[in-house]
């Protein structure tokens, strides 16, 4: 996935909440699920750790050529995925979960800005739930992950009638 597609989607999550006013971003669709504050929180923590693991995927440089890792769980948002860690349920403003995602991203652009896929060639990352992937494909991972959370905006905003 490239910066123009990540950008794309990033605008796509940006354009699904920015109109809304703080108390619908923080308002709780039901008591076991997230508000659209901890979507994002949680969005923008997933892609720093995602990249945290590239760069170390980077630092240890173990050239493993490992497979593509199949990433379709992500492409249906009706199969429920247990996140490994819960975003905090404080309310945020919209400006505070622009500059999160905005932080998140940066760190996202520095490595593509850095380096091209050819010269990463067989290099791997150690993911939690995918175990050994290419490094590259970390940010197919990036974006599947973001569509997948805008799903779920769509989502909470249909349950919270907005």
């Amino acid at each position: 996935m490239n910066k123009e597609e990540l950008e794309r989607i990033r605008q796509k999550l940006l354009d699904s909440f920015i109109t809304l006013n703080k108390g619908d971003i923080n308002t709780k669709p039901g008591h076991e699920k997230w508000s659209i504050s901890q979507v994002v929180l949680h969005v923008a923590g997933a892609e720093t750790r995602f990249m945290h693991a590239a760069f170390q995927g980077l630092k240890e440089n173990k050239k493993t050529n490992p497979a593509d890792v199949d990433l379709s769980v992500f492409d249906d948002p009706s199969k429920k995925l247990k996140a490994p860690i819960e975003p905090p349920e404080e309310w945020k403003g919209k400006d505070e979960l622009v500059e999160v995602l905005k932080n998140s991203r940066e760190m996202t652009f520095e490595f593509l800005d850095k380096y091209k896929e050819s010269d990463l060639s067989g290099i791997s990352l150690n993911h939690h739930r995918f175990g050994e992937m290419p490094i590259w494909q970390i940010f197919e991972l990036v974006g599947k992950h973001e569509n997948r959370h805008i799903h779920q905006v769509e989502d909470i905003k249909k349950q919270l009638g907005l």
